[in-house]
């Protein structure tokens, strides 16, 4: 383009023009400056600029030598700053992954989840290491009793296999320790629906499980199931999950789990004997609502659930999402296991600990460090700190720090506990109004990005930073980038590089995990339904789609509604299950959708059929033609109106982007 527009100015019919031209060429050529980004435009720059100096062997006039010198100069100016590096060019050059790498004190945690049955007392065996959370085997007088199964029936079959080395009595009940999929999920490895139909396996666990594990399956279940992925580095490559761990156990597994219903539920406490072993089974909240530990009077041993969460500082608050953990409550918990005194202790993850005097003193340690959190964190809160604030404000003394591994941060970490623990006192609001009704993120960083010099001179600061070491500033600005252009790619492979380097460094499974899942979806490597649809096994299985009750599934149709697509319209539907004769009704109206326990006289459209027939219906697992061709629907009103209606809401599973936005 120089090229053609230094020929022109040979033409006489433009000399009159060199005076305008003069004037204003070196405000053209630093914009030309500016805007180059890449090479390319430098050597077409070089070539123009060569073809216009020669122009001075002509007789073209002091005004055209003054402009030549103006030239002369700007090109040197250019040539140095693109040879010592100026920003004022961005290189688009991707910056190399970091080499992979695990932080040596998690590498050496791994040691502690070696697959291995370790006895305790005389009748008592816990399975560590073939599963996120332990199989544990009581053995009675004519049974065995399971406390907690596994995540899924792959994982539990094979620490089964081993735990039937020590015994093969026929399974007398299974305990249930809370709602957590990796302490249920690998029940059916191990028990079947008949064995507990006919009453020969019982089932135990606290009063509010089943509804804790339809809540996480349901309504909750696509986002938590993504988040989850992202916690235990599901959709990582081989070579990032070689040689570590969970935190809390070895490295999960996909699998899709599996569910039985409890025959035996309770509140606060429960004595019973099984097999000839007594059990003393105590409500303890605390890293879940619903947590229950098992207390063997004969032999002192105490099962204590997740209450003592492994070899790990316990986490507070988990990444992938729940409803508040209240630290209070969980360190009164564990006073209320101190009470037991008891000689052994056996965890749902991790080792078993042998010695009153050692079980005492991780019990103690454990409820210390949550209280000091807690309590300082509460004790900052009321001097105004922030959570941002907190997090860098809060932390463990020397010697709780280094308790070691009970409190250290493999799996739980002060900084976002403290988060937590703000916004389950708080809420969200940190009391600046400017954060009331905050400028759209995506427009704050393109006026960023605009008041930064542009988007170059910010994407070579942030390599800047990232090759200076800087690797959390670097993904900070990259941020910015990639909030304005999802498909910025040197921009989001920047970033992606700057987070893995945070992950490789961390101690923190959780932490890592989520950086490294994260730099994926930069890379582009996560498909965000694909994936979801494998991360969701634990908690939407079809044993947990069919341990919703009608209620439930209809009722959840709510959160799914298209509200935009129903302004103006009124429309009641009615869904009833044929073989149970549940029979619930879906008001919607203009742009809500109103459950009724009993359906109304006036609804437009009533489905009837079998149960697990409208669960696939509801779930999108089937259409309205397949159910009618196979003559497994049966309609009150028109099928094209049910069609419609079933139209106006999301399917079940909508694609989830947890980085790239």
């Amino acid at each position: 383009m120089f090229r053609t527009s230094a020929a022109l100015l040979k033409l006489p019919s433009l000399a009159s023009a060199f005076t305008s031209f003069s004037s204003c060429i070196s405000i053209i050529l630093f914009h030309l400056v500016i805007k180059m980004a890449n090479i390319y435009y430098y050597i077409e720059f070089i070539k123009g600029c060569t073809l216009f100096l020669s122009l001075k062997k002509q007789r073209t006039g002091k005004m055209l030598q003054d402009t030549l010198k103006t030239v002369k100069i700007l090109v040197m100016v250019l040539s140095l700053c693109l040879a010592t590096g100026s920003t004022l060019v961005a290189e688009e050059a991707t910056v190399e992954k970091p080499e992979i790498s695990i932080h040596p004190e998690l590498a050496a945690h791994t040691a502690h989840f070696e697959k291995k049955v370790y006895q305790v007392g005389d009748n008592v065996y816990s399975a560590v290491g073939y599963s996120l959370g332990n199989v544990i085997m009581i053995v009675g007088e004519d049974g065995v009793i399971v406390v907690d199964t596994g995540t899924h029936p792959g994982e539990a079959a094979e620490a089964w296999n081993e735990l039937r080395k020590y015994s093969d009595k026929p399974v007398r009940a299974v305990v249930y320790t809370h709602f957590h999929p990796d302490h249920w999920g690998g029940v059916k490895a191990i028990v079947s629906q008949e064995e507990v139909d006919s009453g020969k396996v019982r089932i135990f666990a606290h009063e509010t499980l089943v509804s804790n594990v339809v809540h996480q399956g349901g309504a909750m279940g696509p986002i938590l199931a993504m988040r989850t992925g992202y916690s235990f580095g599901l959709g990582l490559p081989p070579e990032d999950r070689e040689g570590m761990n969970e935190g809390i156990g070895p490295e999960i597994t996909q699998g899709t789990s599996g569910f039985l219903y409890p025959t035996d539920v309770f509140d606060d406490h429960l004595q019973v004997t099984i097999a000839g072993v007594q059990l003393q089974m105590v409500h303890v909240p605390s890293e879940a609502p619903d947590e229950i530990s098992v207390y063997l009077k004969k032999g002192n041993i105490l099962l204590s659930g997740e209450t003592i969460q492994g070899p790990t500082l316990p986490n507070i608050h988990t990444l992938r999402g729940t409803k508040f953990r209240d630290p209070l409550q969980w360190y009164k918990s564990i006073d209320r296991l101190r009470g037991f005194k008891a000689a052994y202790l056996v965890p749902s993850h991790g080792q078993p600990l042998y010695g009153a005097d050692r079980v005492e003193e991780v019990l103690r340690m454990t409820r210390d460090g949550i209280q000091y959190i807690h309590d300082q964190t509460l004790r900052y809160i009321n001097k105004g700190l922030t959570p941002d604030e907190l997090a860098q404000t809060v932390a463990f003394p020397d010697y709780l720090a280094n308790s070691k591994p009970y409190l250290r941060e493999y799996y739980g970490t002060v900084k976002h506990a403290v988060r937590e623990i703000y916004a389950g006192y708080l809420g969200w609001f940190e009391g600046d109004p400017t954060d009331l009704d905050p400028m759209p993120r995506s427009e704050a960083s393109r006026r960023y990005v605009e008041l930064l010099g542009g988007r170059d001179r910010l994407l070579a600061a942030a390599r800047d930073a990232y090759e200076k070491g800087e690797a959390q500033w670097a993904a900070e600005l990259a941020t910015h980038l990639v909030r304005i252009d999802h498909k910025d790619m040197p921009a989001r492979l920047l970033k992606a590089a700057a987070l893995r380097k945070l992950g490789y460094a961390s101690m923190n499974t959780n932490w890592r995990n989520w950086y490294l899942t994260s730099a994926q979806e930069l890379e582009g490597h996560i498909d965000p339904v694909a994936d979801l649809r494998k991360f969701i096994g634990a908690f939407s299985s079809p044993d947990i789609v069919a341990a919703w009750p009608l209620a439930r599934l209809v009722e959840g149709l709510g959160p799914r509604l298209a509200a935009e697509k129903t302004l103006g319209r009124h429309v009641t539907v009615a869904f009833v299950a044929t073989d149970t004769g549940e029979g619930h009704a879906l008001e919607i109206r203009q742009a809500v959708a109103e459950f009724h326990a009993d359906i109304p006289s006036d609804a437009e459209v009533t489905v009837r059929a079998p149960r697990m027939v409208l669960v696939g219906l509801l779930t999108g697992q089937a259409t309205v033609e397949q159910l009618l061709d196979k003559g497994l629907l049966g309609i009150d009103g028109d099928p094209a109106r049910l069609r419609e209606i079933l139209g106006m809401f999301d399917p079940m599973l909508s694609p989830i982007e947890l980085t790239l936005r």
